[in-house]
Protein backbone atom coordinates (compact mmCIF):
# COMPACT_ATOMS: atom_id res chain seq x y z
CA UNK A 1 0.00 0.00 0.00
CA UNK A 2 1.27 3.28 -1.29
CA UNK A 3 1.89 6.01 1.71
CA UNK A 4 -0.28 9.01 2.18
CA UNK A 5 1.60 11.92 -0.43
CA UNK A 6 4.15 9.39 -1.64
CA UNK A 7 5.75 9.81 -5.46
CA UNK A 8 3.57 13.61 -5.02
CA UNK A 9 5.83 16.34 -3.62
CA UNK A 10 3.44 18.92 -3.32
CA UNK A 11 0.96 17.18 -1.63
CA UNK A 12 3.58 15.96 0.63
CA UNK A 13 4.75 19.78 1.29
CA UNK A 14 1.45 20.76 2.04
CA UNK A 15 0.27 17.72 4.49
CA UNK A 16 3.91 19.15 6.28
CA UNK A 17 2.80 22.30 5.96
CA UNK A 18 -0.64 21.43 7.69
CA UNK A 19 0.74 18.98 10.73
CA UNK A 20 2.96 21.60 11.45
CA UNK A 21 0.04 24.69 11.67
CA UNK A 22 -2.07 21.78 13.68
CA UNK A 23 0.43 21.41 16.07
CA UNK A 24 1.23 25.62 16.54
CA UNK A 25 -1.80 26.23 16.60
CA UNK A 26 -2.76 23.40 19.11
CA UNK A 27 -0.17 23.87 21.15
CA UNK A 28 -0.64 27.61 21.22
CA UNK A 29 -4.24 27.34 22.31
CA UNK A 30 -3.36 24.48 24.74
CA UNK A 31 -0.69 26.49 26.53
CA UNK A 32 -1.68 30.04 26.45
CA UNK A 33 -4.99 28.86 27.90
CA UNK A 34 -3.01 27.24 30.86
CA UNK A 35 -0.84 29.61 31.86
CA UNK A 36 -3.61 31.87 32.10
CA UNK A 37 -5.39 29.98 34.29
CA UNK A 38 -2.44 28.70 36.59
CA UNK A 39 -1.76 32.47 36.60
CA UNK A 40 -5.44 32.94 38.15
CA UNK A 41 -4.82 30.46 41.08
CA UNK A 42 -7.93 28.47 40.47
CA UNK A 43 -8.63 24.91 40.21
CA UNK A 44 -6.00 21.80 40.70
CA UNK A 45 -5.34 21.05 37.31
CA UNK A 46 -1.54 20.38 36.02
CA UNK A 47 0.28 19.73 33.35
CA UNK A 48 3.14 16.89 34.22
CA UNK A 49 5.80 17.08 31.81
CA UNK A 50 7.28 14.00 32.81
CA UNK A 51 4.40 11.33 32.57
CA UNK A 52 3.09 14.17 29.16
CA UNK A 53 -0.49 14.11 31.04
CA UNK A 54 -2.70 16.04 32.99
CA UNK A 55 -3.05 15.68 36.84
CA UNK A 56 -4.58 16.54 39.95
CA UNK A 57 -2.19 18.62 42.34
CA UNK A 58 -3.13 20.60 44.63
CA UNK A 59 -1.42 24.36 45.13
CA UNK A 60 0.77 25.51 47.80
CA UNK A 61 -0.98 26.62 50.59
CA UNK A 62 1.05 29.48 50.62
CA UNK A 63 0.28 30.47 47.07
CA UNK A 64 -3.34 30.04 47.46
CA UNK A 65 -3.01 32.69 50.41
CA UNK A 66 -1.45 35.35 48.81
CA UNK A 67 -3.66 34.73 45.39
CA UNK A 68 -6.46 35.01 47.56
CA UNK A 69 -5.65 38.46 49.50
CA UNK A 70 -4.53 39.72 46.68
CA UNK A 71 -7.93 38.79 44.81
CA UNK A 72 -9.89 40.66 47.92
CA UNK A 73 -7.72 43.61 48.10
CA UNK A 74 -8.56 44.38 44.31
CA UNK A 75 -12.10 43.65 44.81
CA UNK A 76 -12.16 45.77 47.50
CA UNK A 77 -9.95 48.94 46.63
CA UNK A 78 -11.57 48.95 42.95
CA UNK A 79 -14.42 50.83 42.91
CA UNK A 80 -16.02 49.56 39.74
CA UNK A 81 -16.98 46.33 41.47
CA UNK A 82 -19.20 48.33 44.27
CA UNK A 83 -20.57 50.38 41.08
CA UNK A 84 -21.15 47.38 39.32
CA UNK A 85 -23.21 45.31 42.21
CA UNK A 86 -25.37 48.32 42.59
CA UNK A 87 -25.91 49.06 39.04
CA UNK A 88 -27.35 45.18 38.99
CA UNK A 89 -30.09 45.97 41.29
CA UNK A 90 -30.40 50.15 40.61
CA UNK A 91 -34.08 49.52 38.75
CA UNK A 92 -35.20 48.69 41.92
CA UNK A 93 -35.24 52.26 42.81
CA UNK A 94 -35.32 53.72 39.80
CA UNK A 95 -38.47 56.96 39.92
CA UNK A 96 -38.27 58.71 35.93
CA UNK A 97 -39.22 56.29 33.44
CA UNK A 98 -37.36 57.62 30.63
CA UNK A 99 -34.26 56.02 30.60
CA UNK A 100 -36.02 52.98 32.72
CA UNK A 101 -35.75 50.08 29.65
CA UNK A 102 -32.52 50.58 29.08
CA UNK A 103 -31.02 50.98 32.81
CA UNK A 104 -33.45 47.17 32.83
CA UNK A 105 -31.61 45.82 29.79
CA UNK A 106 -28.18 46.84 31.58
CA UNK A 107 -29.02 45.47 34.86
CA UNK A 108 -30.32 41.70 33.67
CA UNK A 109 -26.90 41.92 31.61
CA UNK A 110 -25.26 42.52 34.72
CA UNK A 111 -26.72 40.14 36.73
CA UNK A 112 -26.35 37.81 33.91
CA UNK A 113 -22.58 38.39 34.34
CA UNK A 114 -22.36 37.75 37.75
CA UNK A 115 -24.25 34.66 37.69
CA UNK A 116 -22.50 33.18 35.37
CA UNK A 117 -18.92 34.26 36.19
CA UNK A 118 -19.87 32.69 40.30
CA UNK A 119 -21.04 29.25 37.83
CA UNK A 120 -17.82 29.43 36.08
CA UNK A 121 -15.30 29.97 39.26
CA UNK A 122 -16.95 27.58 40.91
CA UNK A 123 -16.47 24.96 38.30
CA UNK A 124 -12.45 25.55 37.72
CA UNK A 125 -12.56 25.40 42.18
CA UNK A 126 -14.84 22.38 42.30
CA UNK A 127 -12.38 19.03 42.72
CA UNK A 128 -15.03 16.90 40.78
CA UNK A 129 -15.32 18.85 38.20
CA UNK A 130 -11.20 19.19 37.82
CA UNK A 131 -11.43 15.10 37.89
CA UNK A 132 -13.56 15.03 35.08
CA UNK A 133 -11.73 17.49 32.99
CA UNK A 134 -8.19 16.14 33.74
CA UNK A 135 -10.28 12.24 32.71
CA UNK A 136 -11.34 14.03 29.40
CA UNK A 137 -8.22 15.85 28.38
CA UNK A 138 -5.85 12.97 28.83
CA UNK A 139 -8.21 10.60 26.74
CA UNK A 140 -7.87 13.49 24.29
CA UNK A 141 -4.04 12.69 24.88
CA UNK A 142 -4.16 9.17 24.71
CA UNK A 143 -6.27 8.98 20.99
CA UNK A 144 -4.40 11.63 19.54
CA UNK A 145 -0.85 9.78 20.19
CA UNK A 146 -2.25 6.03 19.39
CA UNK A 147 -3.74 7.90 16.15
CA UNK A 148 -0.19 9.06 15.28
CA UNK A 149 1.67 5.82 15.98
CA UNK A 150 -1.02 3.97 13.47
CA UNK A 151 -1.19 7.16 10.72
CA UNK A 152 1.62 9.27 11.47
CA UNK A 153 1.60 13.06 11.69
CA UNK A 154 -1.66 14.65 11.57
CA UNK A 155 -2.60 17.17 9.59
CA UNK A 156 -4.97 20.55 9.94
CA UNK A 157 -8.25 20.28 8.68
CA UNK A 158 -10.55 23.41 8.09
CA UNK A 159 -7.90 25.90 8.04
CA UNK A 160 -10.43 28.41 7.54
CA UNK A 161 -12.10 27.82 10.84
CA UNK A 162 -8.58 28.56 12.65
CA UNK A 163 -8.97 32.15 11.13
CA UNK A 164 -12.13 32.98 12.32
CA UNK A 165 -11.09 31.30 15.65
CA UNK A 166 -8.22 34.13 15.53
CA UNK A 167 -10.42 36.82 14.43
CA UNK A 168 -13.24 35.95 17.00
CA UNK A 169 -9.78 36.24 19.63
CA UNK A 170 -9.31 39.68 18.18
CA UNK A 171 -13.18 40.79 18.73
CA UNK A 172 -12.92 39.07 22.33
CA UNK A 173 -9.91 41.46 22.80
CA UNK A 174 -11.63 44.27 21.38
CA UNK A 175 -14.29 44.12 23.48
CA UNK A 176 -12.54 43.94 26.92
CA UNK A 177 -10.32 47.00 26.50
CA UNK A 178 -13.75 48.95 26.57
CA UNK A 179 -15.02 47.38 29.78
CA UNK A 180 -14.72 49.56 32.75
CA UNK A 181 -15.91 47.28 34.95
CA UNK A 182 -13.75 44.07 36.00
CA UNK A 183 -16.62 41.29 36.41
CA UNK A 184 -17.34 41.00 32.73
CA UNK A 185 -13.55 40.92 31.60
CA UNK A 186 -13.38 37.85 34.72
CA UNK A 187 -15.93 36.26 33.07
CA UNK A 188 -14.61 36.88 29.28
CA UNK A 189 -11.47 35.25 30.46
CA UNK A 190 -13.62 32.78 32.39
CA UNK A 191 -15.22 31.22 29.59
CA UNK A 192 -12.68 31.78 27.01
CA UNK A 193 -10.73 29.33 29.31
CA UNK A 194 -13.25 26.63 28.89
CA UNK A 195 -14.01 27.71 24.84
CA UNK A 196 -10.12 27.86 23.93
CA UNK A 197 -10.06 23.57 25.29
CA UNK A 198 -13.19 23.21 23.30
CA UNK A 199 -11.79 24.69 20.48
CA UNK A 200 -8.61 22.64 20.21
CA UNK A 201 -10.51 19.44 21.01
CA UNK A 202 -12.14 20.67 17.64
CA UNK A 203 -9.46 21.19 15.89
CA UNK A 204 -8.46 17.75 16.91
CA UNK A 205 -11.40 15.79 16.65
CA UNK A 206 -11.86 16.91 12.77
CA UNK A 207 -7.88 16.18 12.11
CA UNK A 208 -8.54 12.80 13.40
CA UNK A 209 -11.73 11.72 11.81
CA UNK A 210 -10.33 13.36 8.21
CA UNK A 211 -6.80 11.17 8.57
CA UNK A 212 -9.03 7.75 9.28
CA UNK A 213 -11.42 8.86 6.13
CA UNK A 214 -7.66 9.38 4.14
CA UNK A 215 -6.08 5.78 5.28
CA UNK A 216 -9.85 4.35 4.46
CA UNK A 217 -9.87 5.67 0.93
CA UNK A 218 -6.18 4.72 0.25
CA UNK A 219 -6.96 1.14 1.41
CA UNK A 220 -9.61 1.23 -1.28
CA UNK A 221 -6.86 1.44 -3.51
CA UNK A 222 -5.04 -1.97 -2.90
CA UNK A 223 -6.60 -5.32 -4.63
CA UNK A 224 -4.85 -7.33 -2.09
CA UNK A 225 -4.64 -5.55 1.47
CA UNK A 226 -1.69 -6.41 3.82
CA UNK A 227 -1.97 -8.47 6.98
CA UNK A 228 -0.98 -4.99 8.67
CA UNK A 229 -3.27 -2.84 6.48
CA UNK A 230 -6.33 -5.13 7.92
CA UNK A 231 -4.92 -5.24 11.68
CA UNK A 232 -4.96 -0.82 11.46
CA UNK A 233 -8.12 -0.96 9.69
CA UNK A 234 -9.21 -2.98 12.87
CA UNK A 235 -7.37 -0.76 14.94
CA UNK A 236 -8.71 2.45 13.64
CA UNK A 237 -12.39 1.37 14.08
CA UNK A 238 -12.01 0.44 17.59
CA UNK A 239 -10.27 3.41 18.24
CA UNK A 240 -13.32 5.58 16.42
CA UNK A 241 -15.81 3.64 19.11
CA UNK A 242 -13.62 5.55 21.43
CA UNK A 243 -13.93 8.69 19.73
CA UNK A 244 -17.50 8.51 19.88
CA UNK A 245 -17.58 7.48 23.76
CA UNK A 246 -15.12 10.04 24.88
CA UNK A 247 -16.84 13.14 23.08
CA UNK A 248 -19.92 11.83 25.30
CA UNK A 249 -18.71 12.41 28.11
CA UNK A 250 -16.70 15.80 26.98
CA UNK A 251 -20.37 16.69 26.24
CA UNK A 252 -21.72 16.64 29.68
CA UNK A 253 -18.96 19.51 30.89
CA UNK A 254 -19.47 21.17 27.56
CA UNK A 255 -23.29 21.35 27.77
CA UNK A 256 -23.35 23.90 30.86
CA UNK A 257 -20.85 25.90 29.39
CA UNK A 258 -22.66 25.77 26.15
CA UNK A 259 -25.92 27.13 27.50
CA UNK A 260 -23.90 30.21 28.96
CA UNK A 261 -23.14 31.27 25.59
CA UNK A 262 -26.57 31.57 24.19
CA UNK A 263 -27.60 33.93 27.31
CA UNK A 264 -24.74 36.18 26.02
CA UNK A 265 -27.64 36.95 23.67
CA UNK A 266 -28.89 40.01 26.18
CA UNK A 267 -25.19 41.38 25.41
CA UNK A 268 -25.92 41.31 21.75
CA UNK A 269 -29.33 42.91 21.77
CA UNK A 270 -27.81 45.77 23.71
CA UNK A 271 -24.99 46.16 21.82
CA UNK A 272 -26.64 46.13 18.57
CA UNK A 273 -29.28 47.91 19.36
CA UNK A 274 -26.82 50.47 19.89
CA UNK A 275 -25.23 50.23 16.72
CA UNK A 276 -28.62 50.56 14.99
CA UNK A 277 -28.97 53.76 16.54
CA UNK A 278 -25.87 54.86 15.25
CA UNK A 279 -26.21 53.95 12.01
CA UNK A 280 -29.41 54.65 10.90
CA UNK A 281 -30.67 58.16 13.52
CA UNK A 282 -27.17 59.83 14.34
CA UNK A 283 -26.92 62.08 10.90
CA UNK A 284 -25.87 64.75 13.03
CA UNK A 285 -22.31 63.15 13.23
CA UNK A 286 -20.07 63.19 10.40
CA UNK A 287 -19.57 59.87 9.47
CA UNK A 288 -15.47 59.23 11.32
CA UNK A 289 -16.95 60.04 14.70
CA UNK A 290 -20.07 57.94 14.32
CA UNK A 291 -18.11 54.99 13.25
CA UNK A 292 -15.12 55.29 15.63
CA UNK A 293 -17.64 55.72 18.65
CA UNK A 294 -19.71 52.64 17.93
CA UNK A 295 -16.50 50.74 16.60
CA UNK A 296 -14.49 50.97 20.07
CA UNK A 297 -17.69 50.97 22.11
CA UNK A 298 -19.92 48.01 21.18
CA UNK A 299 -18.21 46.53 17.88
CA UNK A 300 -16.51 43.72 20.15
CA UNK A 301 -19.27 42.60 21.88
CA UNK A 302 -21.63 42.63 19.07
CA UNK A 303 -19.61 40.64 16.99
CA UNK A 304 -17.39 37.88 19.31
CA UNK A 305 -20.48 35.62 20.52
CA UNK A 306 -21.72 35.44 17.13
CA UNK A 307 -18.48 34.44 15.82
CA UNK A 308 -17.99 32.11 18.46
CA UNK A 309 -21.66 30.63 17.85
CA UNK A 310 -21.11 30.61 14.07
CA UNK A 311 -17.62 28.85 14.74
CA UNK A 312 -18.98 26.04 16.62
CA UNK A 313 -22.18 25.71 13.93
CA UNK A 314 -19.38 25.30 10.88
CA UNK A 315 -17.37 22.68 13.54
CA UNK A 316 -20.76 20.44 13.75
CA UNK A 317 -21.73 20.68 10.43
CA UNK A 318 -18.33 19.93 9.09
CA UNK A 319 -18.31 16.95 11.75
CA UNK A 320 -21.40 15.39 10.78
CA UNK A 321 -20.16 15.85 6.79
CA UNK A 322 -17.17 14.18 7.51
CA UNK A 323 -19.07 11.01 9.13
CA UNK A 324 -21.28 10.90 6.53
CA UNK A 325 -17.69 10.46 4.22
CA UNK A 326 -16.39 7.85 7.10
CA UNK A 327 -19.78 5.77 6.43
CA UNK A 328 -19.47 5.91 2.70
CA UNK A 329 -16.00 4.62 2.79
CA UNK A 330 -16.90 2.18 5.06
CA UNK A 331 -19.52 0.92 2.88
CA UNK A 332 -17.33 0.82 -0.36
CA UNK A 333 -14.46 -1.21 1.28
CA UNK A 334 -16.98 -3.85 2.55
CA UNK A 335 -18.58 -3.73 -1.53
CA UNK A 336 -14.86 -3.78 -3.01
CA UNK A 337 -13.72 -6.77 -1.11
CA UNK A 338 -15.36 -9.57 -1.17
CA UNK A 339 -12.96 -12.05 -1.76
CA UNK A 340 -10.92 -10.82 1.68
CA UNK A 341 -14.65 -12.39 3.51
CA UNK A 342 -12.92 -15.80 2.29
CA UNK A 343 -9.55 -15.49 2.63
CA UNK A 344 -9.78 -14.27 6.66
CA UNK A 345 -12.98 -15.25 8.42
CA UNK A 346 -11.48 -13.61 11.73
CA UNK A 347 -10.87 -10.62 10.26
CA UNK A 348 -13.98 -10.45 8.15
CA UNK A 349 -16.18 -11.26 11.72
CA UNK A 350 -14.51 -8.67 13.43
CA UNK A 351 -14.72 -5.71 11.16
CA UNK A 352 -18.62 -6.90 10.93
CA UNK A 353 -18.65 -6.28 14.33
CA UNK A 354 -16.98 -3.01 14.53
CA UNK A 355 -19.10 -1.70 11.64
CA UNK A 356 -22.29 -2.55 13.64
CA UNK A 357 -20.67 -0.70 16.45
CA UNK A 358 -19.97 1.94 14.18
CA UNK A 359 -23.44 2.43 13.22
CA UNK A 360 -25.23 1.68 16.19
CA UNK A 361 -22.88 5.01 17.83
CA UNK A 362 -23.61 6.69 14.48
CA UNK A 363 -27.65 6.63 14.67
CA UNK A 364 -27.25 6.96 18.88
CA UNK A 365 -24.63 8.91 19.64
CA UNK A 366 -23.53 10.96 16.81
CA UNK A 367 -20.44 12.92 17.02
CA UNK A 368 -22.29 16.60 17.22
CA UNK A 369 -21.86 19.95 19.29
CA UNK A 370 -25.00 20.75 21.58
CA UNK A 371 -26.27 23.79 23.08
CA UNK A 372 -28.58 24.44 26.16
CA UNK A 373 -29.50 20.76 25.78
CA UNK A 374 -28.52 17.14 24.59
CA UNK A 375 -31.54 17.77 21.78
CA UNK A 376 -30.18 20.69 20.37
CA UNK A 377 -27.51 20.70 18.07
CA UNK A 378 -25.79 23.95 17.36
CA UNK A 379 -25.19 23.96 13.67
CA UNK A 380 -24.73 26.64 10.90
CA UNK A 381 -28.85 26.96 10.91
CA UNK A 382 -28.70 27.15 14.41
CA UNK A 383 -26.03 29.64 14.43
CA UNK A 384 -28.35 31.72 11.58
CA UNK A 385 -31.30 31.47 13.91
CA UNK A 386 -29.14 33.01 16.96
CA UNK A 387 -28.65 35.83 14.45
CA UNK A 388 -31.55 37.03 13.07
CA UNK A 389 -32.96 36.85 16.84
CA UNK A 390 -30.62 39.36 17.91
CA UNK A 391 -31.37 41.39 15.11
CA UNK A 392 -35.24 41.26 15.33
CA UNK A 393 -35.15 41.79 19.39
CA UNK A 394 -32.78 44.90 18.90
CA UNK A 395 -34.86 46.07 16.09
CA UNK A 396 -37.76 45.96 18.61
CA UNK A 397 -35.82 47.81 21.04
CA UNK A 398 -35.08 50.73 19.22
CA UNK A 399 -38.63 50.70 18.30
CA UNK A 400 -39.31 50.60 21.78
CA UNK A 401 -37.52 53.40 22.71
CA UNK A 402 -38.84 55.31 19.76
CA UNK A 403 -42.78 54.26 20.98
CA UNK A 404 -41.90 56.12 23.83
CA UNK A 405 -40.41 59.30 22.91
CA UNK A 406 -36.81 58.59 24.44
CA UNK A 407 -34.06 60.63 22.49
CA UNK A 408 -32.69 58.05 20.75
CA UNK A 409 -29.44 60.56 19.44
CA UNK A 410 -27.54 60.23 23.09
CA UNK A 411 -24.07 58.85 23.80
Amino acid sequence: MPKKGHGNPLRNSRNKWLSRILRWSVSFICWTSYIIYRGLVVGKIKFDPRKGKMIIHPRNNWTKRVALILKICLLVHDYSFASYLLLAIVPIFVKSPERLFEIIMESIKMQITLWNTARLYSWLNSPSWNRSFVNRANDVIRINADLKSILGPLSLEGISLLIIYILHLQFILLKNINFPYIIPILYTLFLELVCNAYVAYQVLLLSWIAAIIQFLKDYQQEQQPSRKQRKKLLRLMRIYAKISNVHQDIKLLWLPVASMLFSNIVELVGSWSYLIRCIVFHNRRIMINKWGIYFWKHLGGGIAPLLRMLLIGLFNDRLVQMQESLNLQLLIIDLKHPKMKELDVNFTRELQKLQTCFDLQLRAQPIRNQIMSVNQVCGCSFAMDFFFCTVVNSISCVQYEIANGQDILYD
